[in-house]
């Protein structure tokens, strides 16, 4: 039986870290678009929020997996 739950830690935590990812490269890919219309301030605070998003996925990918 823990073999089983470890198993679905684990899975639980891949299928996370790649959500969270596909979650900031949206956020992304919206501030992005945001800057080349009217509403700059809020592509920049996009932009800046999932580069510290990333920065962070990685810091728990590294903990966790490696």
């Amino acid at each position: 039986m823990s073999a089983l739950f470890g198993v679905l830690y684990w899975f639980a935590m891949v299928a996370m870290s790649l959500v969270l990812a596909a979650i900031t490269v949206t956020v992304f890919l919206f501030g992005y678009k945001a800057i080349k219309t009217s509403s700059k301030g809020l592509g920049i605070s996009c932009i800046v929020f999932s580069v510290v998003a990333a920065g962070m996925v990685v810091l728990m990918v590294n903990k966790q997996f490696f």
